[in-house]
């Protein structure tokens, strides 16, 4: 094939790599160049392809989820004219994530595609099923969706570069918090292999990277009773994400922050609220109601987590 025949999925392939090494920001846009010179030659795959990673790159770039939204009904309506129903099966996954995240009820999600049976699917569903458990602080179901998750994880990459270091980010989190309420060390290993692969992403894209490294490496220190060093870590966790403008990861780093001080938990609210994730900011809200009577000083709440002092080797 001819230069323009290929240009779509040549551009493609940059904005990935564009990902890894610049501003999420603005490398997501490339995706827009890719999709278009795509459907310019009719390739009407990696147009698609192209449209879908888009829109992940926008929500994990901690675009306005208003913004978001819309941009998935438009691609929604973009893919069934095209008649390439399968990549709905990519999108909606993050849909019912968004539609969560806003305060939607069960009856606004869309339902899952008929064609759900892929692989990369199927880690699609498990990752976002154990983002929102994350995201609610809802333990079983966490526990649950992380065990199957870890199950996939290793054999298959997402459509974004970004998706990619959503998920290492994300699924390290929650093997921290898991182990914290577990005591189980496999979580321990799991969550510190996620952290050390986080560190050699750093040295590649400091902009993307070093807000999600420092809130790893806050979990981390929490989770082994190093208290003076979580603090300080959630502060540069939470800086760093304002800095590149990660209001999505700022939220996150307030909220995580706040198992340690409360004033961290009111600042999250507010950043919750300002991503449009009202859902989550009110599940918040109900959550520091109901624990203004029970906050306890830092060394309460280590007690509480059922901290080990010794971090396991993950070899």
């Amino acid at each position: 094939p001819g230069a323009k025949e290929v240009a779509g999925e040549v551009i493609s392939i940059g904005t990935s790599v564009m990902c890894f090494v610049e501003p999420a920001q603005c490398a997501n846009e490339s995706h827009l160049l890719a999709y278009a010179a795509a459907m310019s030659s009719g390739d009407t795959r990696n147009a698609m392809m192209s449209i879908v990673a888009y829109g992940v790159g926008l929500f994990w770039a901690g675009e306005k989820l208003s913004v978001v939204r819309e941009k998935f009904a438009k691609t929604r309506r973009t893919i069934e004219k095209q008649n390439r129903l399968f990549w709905l099966s990519h999108q909606i996954p993050m849909e019912r994530t968004i539609l969560i995240l806003i305060g939607a009820d069960e009856s606004q999600l869309p339902e899952q595609s008929i064609h759900a049976g892929s692989i990369r699917f199927s880690l699609t569903e498990s990752f976002h099923k154990l983002y929102i458990s994350f995201m609610f602080r809802q333990y079983e179901p966490m526990r649950a969706s992380a065990e199957d998750y870890f199950s996939k994880e290793d054999n298959v990459w997402a459509l974004s570069t970004l998706a990619n270091t959503a998920r290492a980010f994300h699924s390290g989190l929650v093997a921290y918090w898991l182990y914290r309420k577990s005591n189980d060390q496999k979580w321990a290993r799991r969550a510190l292999k996620e952290t050390v692969l986080m560190k050699k992403w750093a040295h590649l894209n400091e902009w993307n990277i070093q807000n999600k490294l420092y809130l790893m490496e806050a979990e981390e220190a929490f989770s082994f009773e190093d208290i003076a060093r979580a603090k300080s870590l959630y502060e540069k966790a939470i800086s760093s994400a304002r800095e590149h403008r990660f209001i999505n990861e700022e939220a996150l780093a307030y909220e995580l922050a706040g198992y340690i001080s409360l004033k961290y938990f009111l600042q999250a609210h507010e950043k919750y609220n300002d991503w449009g994730a009202t859902g989550k900011a009110n599940e918040l809200h109900k959550f520091i109601m109901s624990s203004m009577d029970e906050c306890q000083p830092a060394s309460g709440l280590e007690s509480k987590h059922n901290l080990n002092n010794t971090p396991p080797s993950i070899l």
